[in-house]
């Protein structure tokens, strides 16, 4: 009986907190030149902005955005990358 209602708890905190819904989609706007590469400098979405650090890899950068976003759970998430200059 306990571990039956230990699991229900457990299934309605779950629930709850959403841990099982697919993560929301984020879209990296980025801009691009012809024959280079082009990298940013500055992210933006929605009033947040990040500026890259020297040295940061772009790869880096993106990952570090992607993990301090502030998501919509009802729409996908926008992020512009400006490029640098």
């Amino acid at each position: 009986m306990m571990r039956n209602n230990i699991s229900r708890r457990l299934s309605k905190l779950e629930e709850k907190a959403h841990i099982h819904n697919p993560p929301q989609l984020v879209i990296f706007v980025t801009f691009v030149s012809p024959g280079q590469p082009c990298l940013s400098s500055r992210a933006e979405c929605d009033g947040q902005v990040w500026e890259r650090m020297p040295r940061e890899t772009e790869e880096d950068f993106q990952s570090r955005v992607t993990e301090s976003l502030h998501r919509d759970t009802h729409r996908p998430t926008f992020v512009i990358f400006f490029p640098d200059g």
